[in-house]
């Protein structure tokens, strides 16, 4: 039996974005605030979270260290130099097992940059190389994003807008992570 119903992030919207709500398709959006907050773990109690704001959107994204140094690489360790700047995130596999839906959200790279960039950063005690790559970035007048599954959506990679109500096509990855190589 194929389903075309709404995947589990869809099914539980909230004031973040979530993985499952880009439906396989990397999304390139412009940073517009990075702050660190206070937010709930679930558990009753709050934590410390990264947290960055997108003039594309009304959903804010809680960015882990993974994807902060994917910034750092291409921006800078100022997180004030990240904001004004175009990033592509795409949905990836979750190897954590931590996320509801089984997947994650990571930095792809950019349309700003200029080729590849390969860095290496550690990331807890682990120490992880990624590769960022150039992406097509949305012109003016292409419709934002719809990470909440009711509208176009436009394909980072190619800049092909999907209309509503189609399926859009899964987009490999792999893990993400760094400090420039």
């Amino acid at each position: 039996m194929s389903g075309k119903g709404l995947s589990f992030d869809e099914l539980y919207p909230g004031t973040y974005i979530k993985a499952g709500e880009f439906k396989g398709k990397a999304a390139t959006l412009t940073i517009k605030t990075v702050t660190r907050k206070l937010i709930s773990d679930g558990s009753g109690t709050e934590e410390p979270a990264v947290i960055v704001a997108f003039e594309e959107l009304e959903k804010l994204w809680v960015m882990n260290k993974t994807c902060a140094v994917c910034l750092r690489a291409m921006w800078g360790d100022d997180s004030g130099e990240w904001v004004g700047h175009a990033v592509t995130l795409h949905p990836v596999d979750d190897t954590s097992g931590l996320s509801e839906s089984g997947k994650c959200i990571r930095v792809k790279g950019s349309p700003e940059l200029d080729g590849e960039l390969k860095f290496r950063a550690h990331v807890g005690r682990v120490m992880l190389t990624q590769t960022l790559v150039k992406t097509k970035g949305r012109k003016a007048t292409d419709p934002a994003p719809d990470l909440a599954g009711t509208g176009e959506a436009v394909n980072a990679e190619t800049g092909e807008v999907t209309p509503a109500g189609e399926a859009l096509p899964e987009v490999a990855a792999e893990a993400d992570d760094g400090e420039l190589i």
